[in-house]
């Protein structure tokens, strides 16, 4: 076979494995949508077992048994669920109670306007049977706060009425991490077993290293963003520190939505523009300080993800799981990441996800010595 008919064969070769795997990942991409029901409390569990590993690992330290320490983490994460919820619920109801008093000031806040800049009233206002109201607020007459609410947080909400199958995931999976590594031993030969070890290490230590660090940072983002709204005597202000933690894990949109809900509601309670530009100068601040100082230095660069990667994965696991999908969306790009820059085949696509190039490793067993370079006589003189 001649050297020009090998390469056109590598070449097809490549294209149709190049093929395959786009139809591998739309139908991969299809069954985890039809899937979601089982396959997002599934990916939960999975990246809370990353969560709860170290504290697992104190309470064994503690002489607990690992079986006892699994369930009290169980249901230290049972009991923080529904907290949560309960805190959601009440948020909610609270928050639908006061609807009526901002719908009053929203109207006299657009009136005062249409008169301020001589803009004709029929801009905004048209009339009902309760006579003129603001055009938007007379388009919601019928249609609750709590249907838009619900709307926004739908996804949410009905994923936490599934706690139960996320805790059964957790429980299983957490039993069975210690014979993980074992399996993989008893199932491939030594090279290969020795290389989906190093991988597997690998994503469990960044992704536990991201998530953990990352609950903290967002914790402390949120408890310093209440505090600012307590002192401001913003209403709601312990709903809108749970959303900032929570919004937090969002890449960059979820810091810009945490911040402008609460100014939107601040301006409708004080309707003063020098006051709520003081909240959006604190709330601004301790976004801007843990996000580009705390934020690097606590989790470094160990994610190593390029920031057009990092868009792409909130945008396509928003839309495939929604909420949920937003917040899992990084962790799940570094472990594609690490797959892919384990794969001799792939590797190229991992380099590309990455921020930084020169903080890949190589493959092992691939590490190249440099070519030998003859020393010539006119080289050594």
């Amino acid at each position: 076979m001649s050297r020009t008919t090998r390469e056109i064969m590598l070449r097809e070769n490549r294209i149709i494995i190049a093929l395959l795997g786009i139809l591998t990942a739309i139908a991969l991409g299809i069954v985890l949508y039809q899937a979601r029901e089982i396959m997002l409390p599934f990916a939960l569990a999975v990246f809370l077992a990353f969560v709860l590993d170290p504290l697992i690992r104190f309470f064994e330290r503690r002489r607990i048994p690992s079986p006892v320490a699994i369930v009290m983490a169980v249901l230290l994460t049972f009991l923080i669920f529904n907290l949560f919820g309960v805190l959601v619920y009440t948020s909610i109801k609270s928050f639908t109670a006061e609807f009526p008093k901002y719908e009053s000031r929203i109207d006299a806040w657009v009136r005062h306007l249409s008169q301020l800049f001589n803009v004709p009233p029929e801009l905004f206002f048209r009339s009902t049977e309760a006579g003129d109201r603001f055009s938007i607020l007379a388009d919601l007459k019928g249609f609750s706060v709590a249907k838009i609410i619900s709307s926004t947080m739908g996804s949410l909400l009905n994923f936490l009425s599934n706690t139960v199958l996320v805790l059964l995931f957790l429980l299983f999976i957490l039993l069975g991490r210690g014979h993980l590594m074992q399996k993989v031993h008893w199932a491939f030969a030594p090279p290969m077993a020795k290389k989906i070890s190093a991988m597997l290490s690998n994503i469990h230590q960044q992704v536990q290293r991201y998530l953990i660090a990352k609950t903290f940072v967002s914790l402390a983002t949120g408890l310093l963003a209440t505090l600012v709204l307590v002192l401001f005597d913003v209403q709601f202000a312990l709903i809108w520190g749970i959303l900032t933690f929570l919004l937090n894990f969002i890449p960059s949109i979820g810091s810009v939505i945490a911040t402008a809900l609460p100014l939107a509601v601040a301006f409708i309670q004080f309707q003063s523009l020098i006051y709520v530009l003081w909240i959006a100068l604190c709330l601004s601040a301790i976004q801007f300080v843990i996000g580009n100082l705390i934020d690097p230095r606590v989790i470094g660069r160990s994610v190593n993800l390029s920031p057009l990667v990092v868009l792409f994965s909130l945008i396509f696991w928003g839309w495939l799981w929604g909420v949920i999908g937003m917040f899992l969306a990084v962790p799940i790009a570094v472990i594609i990441k690490i797959i892919l820059e384990n794969s001799e085949s792939l590797r190229f696509l991992g380099i590309l996800m990455s921020s930084s190039r020169a903080e890949i490793k190589p493959l092992p067993g691939n590490v190249s010595k440099p070519p030998a370079v003859e020393v010539t006589p006119e080289l050594r003189k």
